[in-house]
């Protein structure tokens, strides 16, 4: 994957495919985990004495598919949302997955999530918390 700007538009490359373009006047800083920053030096440029947090000149943008997988966890069935991951692996949406999975005490797919991540503890995790009969303590500790 990989960002690149065109005038005022940034578009996100994924196999050679662009997703939409996003509008924007920022200059790219940082792609990395499906998410895009930009800053606005422009802005930083017209006033540069008047600034007193530079956090407001960074802007973040998600790529298509951690929006669509968050979308999917949101209003579709968690099911949908693990096919869509299988077709558009990254290890963020699985994180995504996992996290999605613990909430709802499905631990077939946290673990499925988890291995994929290659996250030890979070296995580690999950079978600790099997061990638990009472599913509000298995609830108490996934918070």
């Amino acid at each position: 994957m990989c960002a690149l700007m065109e005038k005022n538009r940034m578009f996100v490359m994924r196999n050679f495919k662009q997703e939409e373009p996003i509008l924007s006047s920022g200059y790219l800083c940082r792609f990395s985990d499906l998410e895009v920053k930009a800053a606005l030096l422009d802005d930083i440029l017209k006033a540069p004495e008047d600034i007193k947090n530079i956090g407001d000149f960074i802007e973040s943008y998600e790529c298509r598919s951690l929006r669509d997988t968050r979308d999917h966890l949101t209003t579709i069935s968690l099911k949908d949302a693990v096919e869509f991951v299988d077709q558009n692996p990254h290890p963020r949406l699985w994180k995504l997955i996992a996290e999605a999975a613990l909430e709802k005490l499905d631990f077939a797919v946290a673990e499925k999530a988890f291995v994929k991540i290659e996250d030890y503890h979070g296995i580690k995790f999950l079978k600790a918390l099997k061990k638990i009969d009472d599913k509000y303590k298995q609830k108490a500790e996934i918070c």
